[in-house]
């Protein structure tokens, strides 16, 4: 009792700083059956049934790191709105120890109050409320923030002190980190950040520049892409494309990206959205709506305290950390120009930087800004670590910057702020909004289609939107976002909105124009692309479901779909085996389908004709173990083509040799066509970046085994490091 009573005492501030994020987190809990869903993400539900499929199709075993501890959450029966709580909690709790261990490492004798008022400061400010009153707070995107202090304290000491001890350390939370650079933007602009923080340390002479430097630095960096091996080999044969498909989308420009994620220079150095929807500007609170023009100015309180460094920077008592306040201080000016984009007064500059291939990836305001709060609460310690005889002055100014972010600590931030409806409403009156109910009716089909063991897809119709985002609009229960339904399901979507399969044409965009009476297309066509099941949601647009249902209603008539569940959120359906092509068969000949609803139904039958269904095995959702056919011909996949799928002519000794007449089939699918199968046993067909995830995985196996070896090694020899301890005392 006693040693409780002592450690209690000497982390008392340490300690209310957990408390304060408990309460925060207690009094944001979300309301019971509500999920959180939309825009570009979505919460991962019924993680311990789709868990599996995201580890395969997400292409990144970063993103499978994160959401594997609500898969854990999701085994020991923690349900989907509980998750959410876990999700602000990790991340607010997360960013806190990160902060205060980042703290303890670069400022050994700083004060624990102060430590502690900052480290809350990171954790709680207006930039990670605008994240959980937005569309990423609940994802793997914004997991890198958690750990950018104890990453940056490490990377300082490991330069300062030369000891690989620290980047040791360093390389471990990168690890640990990696789940931000499941969007691999993050991981580019992070190595930026690292990059000028070393160049501005050796431009004010923190740093000299030494051939043991270069050396240590050389040896991180090769270990800093080892460990980071499982997601990015993987990910090399994806990013070219995803790069260039940028400049040229119809869906999007990178003009127009940069246009419409730009902030302004007073914006972002108050940590606020660039669009001003986001609080302080949208004040939540009618009863005491006087108070907003306070918050606002409020928010620019920790840049002024920064600022007021700048004219005291003379009189830092410490040499060293007045050498990192100036190079913190151009890394800041560096990243808010970059943050201004295409405007004035960077027009130029950015105009070229942004151009230079792999840096349109930066063009979201979000892979640059992530860095801001770090930079003003480093800058911010320095300051009050420099000047304890203004004390008072300092402590009074860190309790208002920790006040800023008000709906943290009056709840419900979700509930009552968020920029999807006006500060009046809250999320039940509005006609939309990212908490949403998933009807019922939804898991009452899993059954059926999750028990259907025949590899296949699910369609949905009808169209419900024009852009071909492959965004869903369900305004029946207020979701606008990614499909948030096909996580309970263990089958692949074929989406209405979705422009993967065949180059601009949307089958649902098609289906709802069509006129002529024929609609046998339809059927004809999702059944060719392997899909067994339509869910047809009556709770999309209304004018897109007043034009598709009577069509259905005909094709069902006609017995070209069957019905098999009906209720007031959608319809499901089943395609007829006549109309149903396998996941995987044998084709005596290509027959190209173009992409109108003419070609689909005077082709159909002739495809239909020549095809042979293939006996394969599913080795996992990207990989597959193909029959050989006496006969041979072309091998077809109704995958969307692409070149990173493979097949393999696999002979008796098991060598491989790859198919390379890899062609479009279908108008879009993938096809391969084999010469010869005398000798040939099986082949392989599988998604490439799947095999290279695996020995990605291996070598970063292999790194973080290297990694514990000289850590056990080393405290054995040392017992107990006495710079790290001292580091963390």
């Amino acid at each position: 009792m006693k040693k409780l009573v002592t450690f209690v005492k000497k982390n008392k501030f340490y300690l209310l700083g957990l408390a304060v994020l408990a309460f925060v987190v207690f009094i944001n809990l979300f309301p019971k059956g509500y999920v959180f869903g939309g825009g570009d993400t979505i919460q991962l539900i019924d993680a311990k049934n789709s868990f599996g499929h995201l580890f395969y199709y997400s292409l990144n075993g970063s993103v499978s790191l994160f959401y594997f501890i609500f898969y854990l959450l999701n085994r020991l029966g923690v349900g989907d709105t509980i998750q959410l709580s876990f999700y602000l909690g990790i991340f607010i709790v997360g960013s806190y120890i990160s902060f205060d261990a980042f703290s303890r490492l670069i400022f050994t004798k700083s004060k624990n109050l102060i430590r502690m008022l900052v480290s809350l400061f990171y954790a709680l400010n207006t930039f990670t409320l605008f994240y959980f009153t937005g569309n990423w707070g609940f994802s793997h995107y914004l997991w890198l923030y958690i750990f950018i202090p104890i990453l940056i304290g490490l990377f300082l000491k490991f330069l300062e002190t030369e000891k690989f001890i620290f980047g040791v350390w360093f390389l471990f939370f990168l690890f640990l980190a990696s789940s931000g650079f499941g969007n691999p933007a993050f991981f580019l602009s992070f190595s930026l950040f690292l990059v000028f923080l070393v160049i501005f340390f050796v431009v004010f002479k923190y740093l000299k520049p030494s051939k043991k430097l270069i050396f240590n630095l050389i040896i991180l960096a090769m270990f800093y892409f080892l460990v980071n091996s499982f997601w990015i080999i993987p990910t090399i044969p994806q990013i070219k494309d995803g790069i260039n498909n940028l400049n040229i989308s119809t869906v999007i420009t990178l003009d127009w990206a940069l246009q419409h994620n730009t902030s302004s220079i007073p914006l972002t150095l108050s940590l606020a959205h660039p669009t001003k929807e986001y609080f302080p500007y949208d004040f939540p609170y009618q009863s005491m709506i006087f108070l907003k023009k306070f918050f606002v100015l409020l928010s620019f309180l920790p840049i002024l305290v920064v600022l007021s460094g700048i004219f005291f920077w003379k009189k830092f008592e410490d040499s060293n950390e007045k050498k990192i306040f100036i190079t913190l201080l151009a890394v800041l000016t560096v990243f808010t120009m970059l943050l201004v984009k295409v405007n004035y007064p960077f027009k130029g500059i950015n105009n070229f930087i942004f151009h230079i291939w792999g840096m349109n990836t930066l063009r979201g305001v979000e892979k640059i800004s992530i860095y801001i709060p770090f930079l003003l609460a480093f800058m911010i310690f320095i300051i009050a670590n420099n000047f304890q005889k203004y004390k008072k002055l300092i402590m009074g100014f860190l309790v208002l910057i920790v006040l800023i972010p008000l709906p943290f600590f009056i709840g419900k931030i979700q509930q009552n702020i968020s920029y999807r409806f006006p500060s009046k409403s809250n999320f039940q009156k509005y006609k939309l909004s990212f908490l949403i109910k998933i009807p019922q009716e939804y898991y009452n089909i899993q059954s059926i289609i999750n028990n259907d063991k025949e590899k296949s897809f699910v369609a949905t119709l009808p169209k419900t939107r024009n852009d071909g985002s492959g965004i869903s609009d369900f305004p029946k229960w207020k979701f606008y976002g990614g499909d948030i339904t096909q996580n309970l399901y263990r089958k692949k979507f074929i989406e209405a909105n979705n422009t993967a399969y065949f180059k601009n044409f949307y089958f649902a965009e098609e289906f709802d124009k069509d006129s002529d009476g024929n609609y046998e297309w339809i059927p004809k066509l999702i059944g060719m692309m392997n899909s067994r099941y339509i869910i047809f949601h009556k709770d999309a647009t209304k004018k897109y479901v007043e034009h598709a249902e009577p069509k259905m209603k005909m094709l069902e008539d006609e017995g070209a779909i069957n019905k098999i569940q009906e209720n007031d959120y959608f319809i499901l359906y089943s395609i007829p085996d006549k109309f149903f092509l396998p996941y995987i068969s044998w084709q005596k000949e290509n027959i190209l389908i173009e992409p109108n609803a003419s070609s689909i139904n005077n082709k159909f039958e002739k495809i239909k004709e020549n095809l042979k269904t293939a006996n394969f095995r599913e080795i996992n959702p990207r990989r597959f173990e193909v029959a050989v056919n006496e006969e041979a011909g072309d091998i077809i996949l109704a995958e969307p083509f692409n070149a990173n799928w493979k097949a393999y002519l696999v002979d008796a000794d098991g060598k491989e040799k790859e198919i390379m007449d890899h062609f479009l089939a279908r108008g879009y699918a993938n096809g391969w066509k084999i010469n010869d199968s005398v000798g040939i046993q099986k082949i392989i067909i599988e998604y490439y970046p799947i095999r290279l995830l695996w020995k990605g995985m291996a070598i970063t196996g292999a790194t973080i085994l290297l990694l514990v070896i000289y850590l056990i090694r080393y405290y054995y020899k040392k017992r107990c490091h006495p710079e790290l301890v001292e580091g963390f005392n």
